[in-house]
């Protein structure tokens, strides 16, 4: 099914009316901003896209700080990356995927994800302390020609928006030639960014479709200690090159025990603004991998911390942030499993997510839609959300981790890695003692605000499935 050539009419329309008022835009008028989410919301198949962008409007109208991301976006980005920007992310994710997505959900009476995640190698030239891809096998990597039928499938089903991972992918130059290929989607690539040299940074300025997200863990003692002597330094100079060259890109940072306090300071922020992030993703960590120490996990109060603060900054400061763990209220809890999207690892096997490495399917050999069905994904999706409705909790792994071991158990879920069962043997006190300290401090959050926020973001939201997914767990409330 795909897209339909009336979806495909409205793509280029909408793209071109979008790049003529994104050109406008970089002269300053913030009504002019203002007009391409109007434009946008005037497109969008789902109520709850359209009203969240004329909200957007109006935010742009008001000068809201957080809209000026989107100001610096259309100023500082170079026209190829701008057009991308606008046309895949903006167009055929956001406003043509969902309505392929609702189609093919009606069609196929199955549940999909709106991304994927795929590490298609495992390889990379760095040994971060931590790291948790460390213990994959190196040797199985994902063909060109699998991960071409994987982003088919993909689209065919209403996906435009990838993240790949691994290891390092620009170990792997048919990459560039893959991503290029499928020019109407939009990928976001994580990266140490050691091998973006010249010659790179050019061809993905040609392309204009790939966002890069650059690792760093604050400060330079922070980032040395944790990625390697001058690794600090090295960021910054790639931060440079890519500004420069007009790309989309941010900052990649996984806060420990151990930065915590320096991630969630002005000082880290500011800089990362100042050498033209536009993105910025915190992560926890999660004792797996190379070397996993759960006394590196962030404390719940730091947790709080960084929750607090992000909220803040999107309040004050033009850049998109993600809080991986914390930001379950924006994307209904827990996204693993397929309920928003599943991780592919570089030998095939599919995991509920980047960090939950157990898997039951095998992409190879298979469809997207056969594993999007498996009883392992649907197990978790119908456990979801886990326990109760607090989706300041949001993680299997470590906010529920009990939910973990029993779907694995179950399932006949398989480690990926030597290693990886640990987390739920050797480990699972802690994790187990983690969790508890992690509801004391979040659910006095959730119940002073967190709830009623959430609900009221849910009044624009016309899939059922939603709502009674949230029913389930609000005591005192039924699925509407």
């Amino acid at each position: 099914m795909g897209l339909t050539l009336l979806d495909r009419v409205k793509g280029t329309l909408s793209a071109r009316v979008l790049e003529e008022i994104a050109r406008k835009v970089e002269k300053g008028d913030k009504e002019e901003l203002a007009e391409v989410f109007k434009l946008i919301s005037s497109l969008a198949p789902a109520r709850y896209h359209r009203e969240g962008m004329e909200k957007m409007s109006r935010m742009a109208r008001e000068g809201h700080p957080f809209i000026g991301v989107f100001k610096r976006a259309f100023e500082s980005l170079h026209p190829n990356v701008r057009e991308k920007l606008i046309a895949n992310l903006l167009v055929n994710f956001i406003v043509l995927g969902r309505g392929i997505r609702d189609r093919q959900e009606k069609a196929r009476k199955i549940h999909l994800p709106n991304f994927l995640v795929i590490s298609p190698t495992m390889r990379c030239n760095l040994h971060c302390r931590g790291c948790y891809a460390a213990e994959y096998g190196k040797n199985e990597e994902l063909s060109y020609q699998e991960l071409d039928r994987i982003l088919n499938e993909a689209k065919d089903l209403g996906m435009f928006f990838f993240t790949f991972t691994g290891g390092e992918c620009f170990v792997r130059e048919d990459l560039l030639d893959l991503w290029e290929k499928h020019g109407d989607c939009f990928f976001q690539v994580y990266t140490n960014g050691t091998l973006l040299d010249d010659r790179v940074v050019q061809r993905l300025l040609r392309m204009g479709n790939v966002a890069l997200m650059v690792s760093i863990e604050g400060d330079e003692a922070a980032t040395d200690r944790r990625r390697g002597p001058g690794m600090h330094k090295r960021v910054m100079e790639v931060f440079d090159r890519l500004r420069e060259a007009g790309l989309l890109f941010g900052f990649s940072a996984t806060c420990t025990s151990e930065n915590s306090g320096e991630l969630t300071s002005d000082r880290f922020l500011d800089q990362m603004l100042e050498k033209g992030c536009l993105v910025g993703w915190f992560f926890q960590y999660i004792p797996t991998g190379l070397s996993p120490d759960p006394s590196l996990m962030a404390s719940p109060r730091q947790r709080v911390q960084l929750h607090e603060r992000v909220e803040q900054w999107r309040r004050e400061k033009p850049i998109f942030l993600g809080d991986f763990w914390n930001d379950g209220p924006y994307v209904d809890g827990c996204m693993a499993g397929g309920e928003r999207f599943f991780h592919i690892i570089s030998n095939g096997d599919v995991e509920p997510c980047v960090f939950a490495h157990f898997a039951v399917d095998n992409i190879h050999g298979k469809s997207l839609t056969e594993v999007i069905e498996s009883p392992f994904f649907k197990a978790i999706r119908d456990a979801q959300p886990y326990d109760d409705d607090n989706l300041l909790r949001p993680c299997m792994i470590i906010d529920h981790p009990h939910v973990l071991r029993e779907i694995v158990a179950s399932q006949h879920a398989r480690p990926t890695h030597p290693g990886a069962e640990t987390i739920l043997g050797e480990m699972s006190g802690q994790i187990d003692r983690y969790s508890v300290e992690v509801k004391a401090a979040f659910d006095p959050v959730w119940e002073s605000a967190g709830r009623e926020k959430y609900m009221k973001s849910l009044e624009s939201e016309e899939k059922k499935e939603v709502h009674d997914r949230i029913g389930r767990k609000i005591s005192g409330k039924k699925p509407v």
